[in-house]
């Protein structure tokens, strides 16, 4: 009676190994059952010890949250429509977002900017009414913080600085 026990436990592991269960420390399929945790059957590995049961990992898989980054960063999608179309929390995908971003290398910024003096729409009209923009000179500063990316900034002069060129 005990082989045939036996036998039968040893059929059972194989179908379940068959099936993908695995030490969740470190990915062994040898273990022994060890009793129940919460209605499920508890292992316990015989490579390292640790104690799992067969449950599904905690957690949205890794695939749904490169798809949430890249529907924000590339596809230009919102959080709320992220969050309708994948059926998750708004605060998960911002998690995921931001893990992503942080995760990212800092990029490097050229240190020499091209600034140029640009007239206001009162040179082409001559005249220097108030509607017609601001009716003074503007200054434009121009930059690429990293590669593909282009910055123009729009800014009265400071008041104690010459508007002449040099």
């Amino acid at each position: 009676m005990i082989i045939g026990h036996l036998g039968a436990l040893s059929w059972w592991r194989s179908m379940v190994s068959a099936e993908g269960l695995r030490c969740k420390r470190c990915a062994g399929s040898d273990y022994a059952r060890s009793g129940m945790v919460r209605g499920h059957q508890r292992y316990r590995c015989r490579t390292c010890g640790c104690h799992f049961t067969d449950t599904p990992l905690r957690g949205k898989p890794p695939a749904m949250k490169a798809l949430a980054v890249l529907l924000y960063g590339m596809g230009g999608m919102s959080f709320s429509m992220i969050v309708r179309v994948l059926g998750v929390s708004d605060v998960a995908v911002l998690k995921w977002v931001r893990a992503e971003a942080a995760a990212l290398p800092e990029p490097e910024v050229p240190v020499a900017a091209v600034t140029v003096e640009v007239d206001e729409m009162w040179h082409f009209i001559k005249k220097s009414l108030p509607s017609c923009g601001c009716g003074v000179p503007m200054t434009w500063i121009s930059g690429a913080p990293w590669p593909g990316c282009w910055v123009g900034v729009m800014m009265r002069p400071a008041a104690g600085s010459s508007t002449r060129l040099a």
